[in-house]
């Protein structure tokens, strides 16, 4: 990477990184294009030579922490079998990484009630990351079990430790324990 290809992944990232520091301040919707470009300490022509929309940033970031959040479920597919332990401690992984991504996940959500094309790529990337994962690609009921686990984790996950709604973990905890278990049963029909 050259000097100047450098300057510009710089300063891009300065955008994305203001973009999700004002949408952790007054949320998604209440921040515009000129807001975010007066945050970076750039203006508004530089901003739009990187993004085109709000939607446009919050891909960018999505696209950068994708790979962070496959991770812990590649691991869980290449160490079975499991039993109640290894899934909990398992579960525990992935609450770190919506720890990790709190601010991150908190402005896909509203970015995703407003903008078709953010939960298009949420969507994708459970496309992506369902096929990428052993063993669901060839068994259509594993596959759709998988998808349906996951999008109850991300709810509950995004309620817990994403708003901060913790009076009932132990209760949710043990009940994903249980549910994901099931995706590891080895009576299961191809």
């Amino acid at each position: 990477m050259n000097l100047r290809e450098q300057q510009a992944a710089e300063t891009r990232q300065r955008f994305i990184d203001a973009a999700f520091e004002l949408f952790s301040q007054q949320g998604y919707g209440a921040s515009s294009m000129n807001q975010i470009a007066k945050a970076a300490g750039g203006s508004r022509a530089n901003l739009y030579l990187h993004f085109r929309n709000k939607p446009d940033l919050v891909l960018a970031k999505m696209q950068a922490i994708e790979p962070d959040i496959i991770v812990p479920f590649r691991r869980l597919f290449e160490s079975a079998p499991h039993d109640g332990e290894s899934i909990r401690a398992w579960l525990e992984q992935v609450r770190d990484i919506f720890l990790e991504f709190r601010v991150e996940f908190a402005a896909v959500e509203q970015a995703m009630s407003e903008d078709e094309e953010v939960a298009a790529e949420w969507l994708g990337m459970i496309r992506r990351m369902s096929y990428s994962l052993p063993g669901l690609a060839e068994n259509r009921q594993r596959l759709q079990d998988f998808v349906s686990l996951l999008m109850s984790l991300d709810r509950n996950y995004y309620f817990l430790y994403v708003r901060g709604h913790r009076d009932n973990e132990d209760f949710v905890l043990e009940a994903l324990t249980r549910q994901w278990l099931t995706l590891f049963s080895d009576h299961r029909p191809a």
